[in-house]
């Protein structure tokens, strides 16, 4: 007779590619008390980022753009959640209606962590709608400080968690710089641009400041590492001298030996920033992110979007002694971890 472990099922669901970076920090801390399984959303370099990690996620959906395709890719993944997730106590995810949803119609509690406070405050059509509508039906729901304001309409929810910190801290807090990276570059020094996700329904400028960036860095003769969300990204680099990756590469490392990091969304810029790097946000919108927002206003990132602007910033920082503390990001995986752990039990 074979016996089922004791120890309490959580189910990891993997979205986006700074997921997995995300959560096999949380799980390495976990794993000794709790089962996992994992599963995650065929998207840019998700799966890649998964297999590297060893975190052995099976995959189950993909990305759709466009409102229709992306309605019916939901709907048909949240289906598949729901029928082929092997039974679990709990599930944990991250901006993940998808997760939530299967969560409910499994009759399974579910812990939902998100900084993506603009969504909730934008008005962007019934699907960005109906997405919040279910993540606020996650039986725990951890958030950021610097998005607290936002949620004060939810205060009747005792299931608010708050920490002091940023997402990237969790990942960062026990980072190690991998120096065989830069075999992977062909240049010594160099800058990282990821674009913008312009099929975001909260993007308001639907037009692209990656030819603008190129077109600067190439004539200034900065070498440009760039990371395409989507195949058809590389559009964006037509006439221009970029190198792109042939295999997905540790973004923290890109980070950590990169002289500034460029990000259209936000994630990569936060990661340097939390780093200490020379980070620019050229996020496609007059309103930011509260994690973003508090940053700037901190003087650990640059918002523009005027690439001249943006290429005299970097360009002045290039001589900046920069020194990187891990210390505080320890500080906030541990309050995170309290929390889960918390809940949890």
């Amino acid at each position: 007779m074979v016996l089922r472990s004791m120890k309490k099922r959580i189910w990891v669901d993997l979205l986006n590619p700074s997921h997995p970076l995300f959560f096999k920090a949380l799980i390495d801390e976990l794993e000794e008390d709790y089962d996992f399984q994992i599963t995650v959303r065929q998207r840019a370099e998700t799966i890649g980022l998964s297999d590297q990690l060893g975190l052995n996620a099976k995959t189950m959906g993909s990305f759709y753009d466009g409102k229709k395709m992306k309605t019916i890719g939901t709907v048909n993944r949240v289906i598949t959640l729901f029928s082929q997730v092997e039974p679990f106590d709990w599930s944990l995810s991250f901006e993940n209606s998808d997760c939530v949803a299967a969560s409910r119609m499994r009759l399974k509690k579910s812990i939902l962590m998100f900084d993506n406070d603009l969504k909730f405050r934008k008005n962007t059509g019934y699907i960005q709608f109906f997405e919040n509508w279910v993540k606020l039906f996650a039986n725990h729901i951890i958030i950021p400080k610097a998005a607290e304001n936002v949620f004060n309409g939810f205060s009747r929810r005792k299931n608010i968690h708050i920490f002091n910190g940023y997402k990237e801290d969790i990942y960062l807090a026990d980072y190690t710089p991998d120096p065989s990276v830069q075999a992977s570059i062909p240049f010594d020094h160099y800058v990282v641009i990821r674009p913008e996700a312009l099929n975001s329904f909260y993007v308001q400028q639907k037009f692209s400041l990656v030819p603008g960036l190129l077109s600067y860095f190439n004539g200034h003769e900065v070498p440009v590492v760039y990371l395409p969300r989507q195949p058809e990204d590389m559009k964006l680099t037509e006439g221009y001298e970029v190198f792109v990756p042939p295999t997905p590469l540790h973004g923290l490392d890109l980070c950590y030996y990169a002289d500034a990091v460029l990000s259209g969304s936000g994630t990569m810029a936060r990661e340097a920033a939390c780093m200490g790097k020379p980070a620019v946000s050229f996020f496609p919108n007059t309103d930011f992110l509260s994690v973003d927002t508090k940053l700037i206003q901190e003087g650990k990132m640059m918002h523009s979007r005027d690439a001249m602007e943006i290429g005299e910033y970097v360009l002045s920082q290039k001589n900046e002694e920069i020194s990187t503390d891990f210390k505080r990001s320890k500080q906030v995986k541990n309050e995170v971890l309290t929390i889960i752990k918390d809940i949890l039990n």
